[in-house]
């Protein structure tokens, strides 16, 4: 999609697709703003009706300094996503337009169903719909990291990640874009603390420069929380963003021994859970928590490891369609 496609919005326009940003339409609370459900009547600017998903930046996000140029950073996400090298990949979120007055905010083509977190809390998918937000969410980390030049997302956790009323999942939060497409990251960004919840324990305690291996270990602590069940330890917590120990990660490695499954015993019931799939898919949650980067796979191992697990391999994957495009 070419950006100059694309619908540019007033703050007007966004408050009447969400009904004036009512807290029923609010989804969910990101890094730097909000999330609503929202609808665009038919006939506006030549639109079809159809269900949205509006996201809308927050100066009083703690995690925005008094120097961050949400403007510049809509626009960004505009160049970003409307990249052709990015535009069709299914797990990315397609803009309908954006919004750069008032109220700084993008509009997708998504009819949301909740975010990965909300779902998580609630306890609202079962265990094929776990495996398939896993295997997306390492497709998209794949084809990212496999670019000449990686793009990295730095603020992978499942608040930033949308589910439709199919349930496929796309990742919906680019605040910390950098590299490849747009250029390395400015230095106000570099201001801007990364999520701890999902954060690599490596990186934290020893600095350094964020890398594939940090979004490889991200990806373990997601995986693991939808198999266990333990994403509401986080919530458990005053400040979740600002606790650096990963409670997940503390738990998984006392509860963890070799060939055993870290899958909550509700799941086991599920149709189409196999007990092999548990010990392999714990042990590939493991690998990815590594402490040391190098002994982490890389995305492209994690893909391989989760296709040949039995329940993609019995039953197909149900999103198999998405690898004729080689993402």
């Amino acid at each position: 999609m070419d950006s100059t496609k694309l619908q540019v919005f007033t703050s007007e326009d966004l408050k009447a697709f969400t009904n004036n940003f009512n807290e029923k339409n609010l989804v969910g609370v990101i890094q730097f703003g909000k999330l609503y459900s929202g609808k665009i009547k038919g006939g506006m600017n030549g639109e079809e009706a159809r269900d949205v998903t509006v996201k809308t930046w927050d100066r009083k996000s703690e995690s925005t300094p008094l120097a961050y140029d949400e403007c510049l950073t809509v626009k960004e996400e505009v160049e970003f996503l409307t990249n052709p090298a990015m535009n069709s990949h299914p797990s990315l979120a397609k803009l309908i337009g954006y919004c750069c007055d008032e109220v700084k905010g993008v509009v997708y083509d998504i009819s949301p169903r909740d975010t990965l977190h909300n779902l998580m809390v609630k306890d609202d998918l079962n265990w094929q719909q776990r495996m398939n937000v896993i295997l997306e969410l390492a497709r998209l980390l794949k084809f990212l990291h496999g670019q000449d030049k990686p793009y990295l997302v730095f603020s992978i956790n499942p608040s930033h990640i949308m589910l439709d009323w199919d349930l496929n999942s796309k990742l919906i939060d680019f605040g910390l874009i950098g590299k490849w497409v747009i250029g390395e990251m400015s230095a106000k960004k570099k201001q801007i603390a990364i999520p701890t919840r999902c954060i690599d324990p490596y990186f934290a305690l020893r600095g350094g420069e964020w890398g594939t291996s940090c979004e490889v270990y991200s990806f373990g602590v997601i995986l693991l929380g939808l198999i266990a069940k333990r994403i509401s330890e986080w919530d458990k917590q005053e400040q979740p963003d600002r606790v650096l120990e990963n409670l997940l990660h503390v738990w998984a490695k006392m509860e963890y021994k070799p060939q055993s499954s870290l899958v909550h015993k509700s799941l086991q019931e599920d149709w189409g859970y196999h007990a092999a799939d548990g010990i392999a898919i714990t042990e590939l949650g493991m690998h990815c928590i590594e402490f040391f980067p190098l002994n982490r796979p890389t995305m492209e191992d994690v893909v391989k490891r989760l296709e040949n697990l039995l329940m993609f391999q019995r039953l197909g994957d149900s999103r198999s369609h998405k690898r004729d495009k080689k993402f």
